[in-house]
């Protein structure tokens, strides 16, 4: 199954943790990162859409669970007294929430996943694809800094001015005139 077929079917109304892990696999793989930074990328989207949708400060989580299901939670610290109502939740209201509460204990609110809309999926996409463009630049850094003054083969893709587009195989580069040998001709 190709990158895009997984995230059409992803797409199509299914919610499934098995279906959404199997996307976020094959595009680690396919764009070569560790497949947690997708995951983390996937959450702090639903974090994003989720904070833009509901117009509100407080501060919320999200969770796979094993039953197939992704869950969105307000998170609220049980103090005494509560000087802060939208971080902060009082003793007595925690005990109705969840019976072992205590000061100090965080307490989780479920919120609907099911209101966020087209526009919130719409920016969920774009901060997935930021951190993901971001983990692959960090990766081709990481691949390149040790290496530099070092010559390496490439092939050169087109002639942009005096400068040349080379590719190093994961990457493009542009070669600059001064970084260009005189005694070569260059051609596409």
């Amino acid at each position: 199954m190709r990158a895009a077929e997984a995230r059409t079917s992803a797409g199509r109304g299914s919610n499934s943790v098995a279906s959404i892990y199997q996307s976020i696999e094959i595009l680690s793989k396919e764009k070569g990162i560790d497949a947690q930074i997708v995951l983390d990328a996937v959450k702090d989207a639903m974090l994003v859409a989720a904070k833009k949708q509901f117009k509100t400060t407080e501060e919320m989580v999200v969770d796979f669970d094993e039953k197939g299901g992704i869950g969105l939670f307000a998170i609220r610290i049980v103090a005494d007294p509560v000087t802060d109502p939208v971080k902060e939740i009082s003793l007595e209201e925690a005990l109705r929430t969840d019976k072992t509460a205590e000061l100090g204990s965080v307490i989780r609110f479920a919120r609907p996943t099911e209101s966020l809309g087209r526009i919130s999926a719409q920016t969920a996409k774009q901060v997935i694809l930021q951190k993901v463009r971001e983990a692959e630049r960090e990766n081709i850094f990481a691949e390149f800094s040790g290496r530099v003054g070092e010559l390496v083969n490439c092939i050169v893709k087109r002639v942009e001015g005096p400068d040349l587009v080379v590719d190093l195989g994961k990457t493009e580069a542009r070669l600059g005139k001064k970084e260009q040998s005189r005694l070569e001709n260059f051609s596409v």
